[in-house]
């Protein structure tokens, strides 16, 4: 499974993010991830993205190596940046607060 949709970056313009890639245990190691990752960069290409942007749990070293191995870089440790969210409730939470 791998799902992406656009989005765009300040610096860069139109980019595509990958939500989630997955390949079921029995089915790795038969070049299925590399083939999701062919096409989701030539996806990008063709549709002139600047970048692709995706997030890995720290945990997850297979997967971490595997897409470093596809060329991708590691911004916490290269830029400093970290990936935040807010969840709706806290969303919620907030808004109450500043009434």
């Amino acid at each position: 499974m791998c799902l992406m949709f656009n989005v765009y970056s300040t610096w860069e313009g139109k980019s595509l993010h990958l939500e989630d890639l997955y390949v079921e245990i029995d089915y790795r190691q038969r070049g299925i991830g590399k083939a999701f990752f062919s096409t989701t960069y030539q996806i990008a290409i063709d549709t002139n993205c600047a970048r692709l942007n995706f997030n890995v749990l720290d945990w997850n070293t297979v997967a971490l190596d595997f897409y470093k191995s596809k060329g991708a870089i590691d911004l916490t440790e290269k830029e400093g940046w970290h990936g935040l969210r807010v969840t709706r409730d806290e969303m919620i939470n907030q808004l109450n607060k500043n009434k």
